[in-house]
């Protein structure tokens, strides 16, 4: 009981949050200046793949450690230790939880506190073993409740508060790897977000434009660290009722991804990713079950080349 009611306190706060902001830009106080740990040993000129992983709270993780633990012992032993050849640099929730600036091992506890994960265990489970004789990065910066329409923009398609922070994160990781004497180059954003702006039609009715405003941003403020152009790959929003617009949301994602051969987007209700499942005394309808969380980081490894 005490879950369900948890849950539903979760719930009717972030719709709350979302319906009280009246359409204005809400102040988070989101760091802005990130100072990055030198952890690393200095190499020469060596070329590596870089992963951005952005957006809410399933892209936070909230997907609890000891329920991967029950459903896949494997995955959870090799989480649990981390994964040597994938290194992350993350921010969740304005340092709620973090990596405080240092680049370490993707391993469980890196989502929004150190009982849960995100899709990171996904992405580095399927990459340390394609690109087994190559160090890869993930720079993850996310925050839980936050909406693209005014938080990660400010309302008026400019860049917003979460926008400008994540930027700065991402800017000075690359900035670091590069003074190491790593050749870092982005091969791809990994988006997971819109269950926020999907709680209302004044939101959701926004979130094409919007989307396309935050990529058309993204591949210019982060141009010195790609070729060719930076691959934005979308993952759909649940198809469930606590996100009464996710039709307007998805079909947006969708219609964004038909027109650049750059913009990917896959639906996750389609690859059958659960929230119903766990905790099992109250499922948190909000956010991806511990198997499906291993699914979605996998789907979007799937995408790196």
């Amino acid at each position: 009981m005490k879950n369900v009611i948890k849950t539903l306190v979760v719930i009717m706060t972030l719709i709350c949050l979302v319906a009280c902001s009246k359409d204005k830009p809400s102040y988070l106080g989101a760091i802005r200046e990130f100072e990055i740990k030198d952890t690393l040993e200095e190499v020469e000129n060596k070329q590596v793949k870089v992963i951005l992983l952005y957006g809410q709270s399933n892209a936070t993780g909230v997907s609890q450690n000891i329920y991967l633990e029950q459903n896949d012992d494997v995955t959870f032993s090799k989480a649990s230790e981390g994964y040597d050849n994938v290194l992350i640099n993350y921010i969740t929730e304005n340092g709620s939880n973090s990596s405080n600036g240092e680049f370490v091992k993707v391993k469980l506890g890196q989502g929004a506190s150190q009982n849960h994960f995100g899709p990171e265990i996904g992405i580095a489970d399927e990459l340390s073993k394609k690109y087994s004789q190559e160090t890869i990065f993930i720079i993850k910066y996310s925050w839980g409740g936050s909406m693209l329409h005014n938080q990660w923009l400010n309302g008026k398609s400019g860049r917003g508060e979460l926008y400008e922070a994540a930027i700065n994160f991402t800017l000075s990781s690359l900035d670091y790897l590069k003074s190491k004497g790593y050749l870092p180059e982005i091969k791809a954003i990994f988006w997971m977000q819109g269950e926020s702006d999907a709680t209302a039609k004044n939101y959701s009715k926004h979130y094409y434009d919007n989307s396309k405003k935050l990529i058309e941003y993204l591949r210019k403020d982060l141009k010195k660290y790609y070729k060719d152009s930076l691959m934005f790959v979308d993952a759909g929003i649940a198809e469930i009722d606590i996100w009464p617009e996710h039709n307007d949301v998805n079909k947006a994602k969708e219609k964004l991804a038909s027109g650049n051969d750059y913009n990917k987007y896959f639906s996750t209700s389609s690859m059958g990713l659960a929230t119903n499942l766990e905790p099992v005394e109250g499922p948190d309808l909000a956010h991806y079950d511990s198997i499906s969380m291993i699914k979605l980081g996998q789907k979007f490894a799937s995408y790196i080349e």
